[in-house]
């Protein structure tokens, strides 16, 4: 299916369709995707972050203002490239884009490569462009791409590969191929339609890159002193552990791997570069110079901004968290609870949904990867693992204000499965550990006991959980619905009901119906009046079921490729589709609460939406308009002590300054001064040494000028 990008600047923009009494309006899409693939152009930085292509711009170098975002597809972005007005983007699926950045915060589709689906290239890897000809790599191919007339790319020659590899790098006349365990690959080209293989060098690597006349590279597996070489002795490789990347800028080499960054000089006359500094902990898979400041992708760390103007000792100046793939979450009124894999629950407030505000980040120190939270009776359980001497599975247990009450061990299983979820009720705790079964723990006052029973069936994956009237209803990854009797003693297995060979994603139990999230068949009623013999009544087909949410009379489908419908199930069995989003992104879960929805996205983060019923639809529809004039929407917090948010909204693009005036009119900072598309942004101000007392937040446009007062208190 051809898709095409969205460009969509930090604006709530409406996003759903009026029906029947329902609507969806987008009001933010909260980063949390690992930061991969970055490159910059003057005044503005390009990073890929998960499948979105976020657009920053670094007038305050020290907090990249994210200005807009190419959204629409369904993979992860592999590499960037800027060059002059043209902006070269590829995704692992969808292949290589292009686009005139002639505005460039406004990127401008152009031109595609290929321009439909073609099974001779797929699983894009990485690019490199040379004159107007990009290299191209993917699974089993290599390949050149004439883009001097880039409504048009061309393909100019490709070859096969035996495996998919990691890194390309184009060197004088000679394409490098960093391959994984198949080795460095080198091509001749004689031309860019016309190259062919000169050798392989045997060993694990990572990534390569030609320097004048010499080939550094990061490479996993000690190399053999007697290895015969294909390239000669001119080689270099870092010595540390996982390297993902380095760049050439004049003299020096920036180089960064999945746990450090490092900083080399090349020495005149040598051919072994010199390594001036190393930072331990800092996972990066990407980096750009830009006005002696580096800016690392720096994986679920997100994005980082080093001055490095004396490269022996850099500086930390700024660092914008994108944290890791989301797996699920709990939304409890304003508070929205994520579990971010290695980097614990982020808990946000989203009062005001379009400017979601982290509050705190849980159980991070306790658990090595978490993947669920739920609300129940007031506090907030996480489900994660770690390394331990017993068990390796854990329940920790908060208060809503992140205060921490107890750690419950759950089970120890050899192979981590992390599609694990917590479900509540009847006074037992059950764990789904996905192929190792499901848990069954007691449970007294909140707290979960040892003990209970564990149900294995090594033949199946066990999902999402419900437990209701002492009956526990599982899903299973291979398309079925587990039925079970809790007691006593060991659960009692009542039925089983097959409704798709790829469905049993999330469910709802709504009276006696069991609605699930089927797979390819989208939304399926189950009729589980007796618990022995489920009945299957119907199937609603979408995308992809993959989970859902109930709502009063309302249920939520996340439907991947789809984003999300929308059906009324207040006569069930019968439902009826009211609303759906346009087709966006990969939702795998969906949650609902009042008058919010909250869907996490594989690829994109956590979209947040407001929900407007029938009733008061018409009185937000002025929610989507823009003020007519430039405005000082917020501060915040107020009053402040380390840092204070700016938040201000422009009705087109204009020319902007915020800057900050303490109470004798003298400038203090400079925040932004700058030509910016037409939405809403967030600025920070730090003040450092400045003295407590009142401050003026100064928005000046053509034509217009207003202020929010600020007051430090230190």
């Amino acid at each position: 299916m051809k898709k095409t990008a969205a460009l969509l600047t930090m604006i709530a923009l409406a996003a759903g369709l009026l029906t029947a009494g329902i609507d969806l309006e987008k009001a933010a899409r909260i980063d949390m995707n690992p930061t991969a693939a970055i490159n910059s152009d003057g005044q503005v930085i390009y990073a890929g972050v998960g499948g979105a292509l976020n657009i920053y711009n670094i007038y305050q170098r020290d907090f990249p203002q994210l200005v807009g975002t190419v959204e629409g597809h369904h993979s992860n972005i592999k590499s960037i490239i800027v060059d002059a007005n043209r902006l070269y983007v590829l995704w692992e699926k969808e292949g290589l884009e292009i686009f005139d950045i002639t505005d460039y915060y406004r990127p401008y589709p152009i031109g595609k490569f290929p321009v439909y689906e073609d099974p001779e290239f797929k699983r894009f890897t990485d690019m490199d462009l040379d004159n107007g000809v990009m290299y191209l790599t993917g699974a089993d191919f290599v390949a050149s791409l004439d883009v001097s007339r880039p409504h048009e790319p061309f393909l100019l020659n490709s070859v096969s590969l035996n495996g998919a590899p990691v890194k390309i790098d184009f060197h004088n006349n000679k394409i490098y191929i960093a391959a994984g365990d198949l080795g460095l690959g080198v091509l001749f080209v004689a031309n860019p339609k016309q190259f062919f293989f000169t050798g392989v060098q045997k060993g694990i690597y990572t990534t390569v890159k030609g320097y004048e006349n010499i080939v550094v590279y990061g490479r996993l597996d000690e190399r053999d002193p007697n290895e015969p070489s294909i390239i000669g002795k001119h080689l270099f490789s870092f010595p540390f552990p996982s390297p993902t990347v380095v760049k050439a800028y004049d003299n020096i080499l920036y180089a960064g791997g999945l746990q450090h960054f490092a900083i080399y000089r090349m020495v005149d006359g040598s051919t072994d570069p010199q390594i001036v500094w190393k930072l331990g902990n800092m996972p990066t898979l990407d980096c750009v110079l830009r006005d002696d400041v580096v800016y690392l992708a720096n994986s679920h760390r997100g994005l980082s901004a080093y001055l490095v103007m004396d490269i022996e000792s850099p500086v930390e100046i700024g660092r914008i968290e994108t944290y890791d793939v989301p797996q699920r979450a709990a939304l409890v009124g304003d508070d929205l609870f994520v579990a971010a894999g290695v980097s614990g629950v982020l808990h946000y407030n989203i009062a005001m949904a379009k400017y979601p505000i982290l509050l705190d980040t849980l159980a991070y120190e306790r658990l090595r990867s978490v993947w669920d939270v739920k609300s129940f009776d007031g506090d907030i359980y996480i489900l994660g693992a770690r390394d331990g001497s017993f068990e390796n599975i854990f329940v920790e247990r908060y208060r809503m204000n992140g205060d921490w009450v107890a750690e419950y061990p759950v089970a120890r299983v050899d192979r981590l499965d992390p599609i694990g979820e917590l479900a509540f009720g009847d006074g037992y705790c059950a764990v789904s550990l996905g192929r190792p079964g499901i848990s069954i723990l007691p449970m007294v006052d909140g707290a979960i006991l040892g003990g209970g029973y564990r149900i294995e069936n090594r033949s199946v994956q066990f999902c999402d959980l419900i437990i209701e009237n002492n009956i526990l209803y599982a899903g299973d990854y291979w398309g079925g619905y587990h039925i079970f009797q809790l007691g006593d003693g060991i659960p009692e297995k009542l039925s089983y009901i097959l409704t798709s060979s790829n469905g049993g994603n999330g469910i709802a139990l709504v009276d006696n119906f069991l609605l699930a999230a089927d797979g390819p068949n989208g939304l399926a009623i189950i009729d589980v009046s007796v618990p022995e013999s489920p009945i299957h009544l119907a199937s609603y087909a979408s995308t992809w079921g993959t989970d859902i949410a109930i709502d009063g009379d309302y249920a939520f489908l996340s439907d991947g490729q789809s984003a999300l419908k929308v059906y009324d199930i207040s006569a069930l069995p019968e439902v009826e589709l009211v609303a759906e989003l346009p087709d966006n992104g990969y939702w795998n879960h969906v949650y609902v609460d009042g008058d919010k929805l909250v869907g996490i996205d594989r690829f994109y983060g956590v979209y947040v939406y407001d929900i407007l019923r029938e009733e008061i639809a018409l009185a937000k529809e002025s929610k989507l308009e823009l003020p007519a004039e430039p405005a000082i929407s917020m501060a915040y917090p107020n009053p402040f002590n380390a840092e204070a948010t700016i938040a201000f909204t422009i009705p087109e693009q204009m020319q902007v300054d915020l800057s900050i005036f303490d109470i004798t009119g003298r400038r203090q900072a400079t925040l932004i001064s700058d030509r910016l598309p037409e939405g809403s942004y967030n600025l920070r101000w730090r003040p450092g040494g400045a003295p407590s007392g009142t401050y003026f937040a100064v928005l000046t446009t053509p034509g217009k000028q207003t202020s929010k007062k600020l007051l430090l208190v230190k």
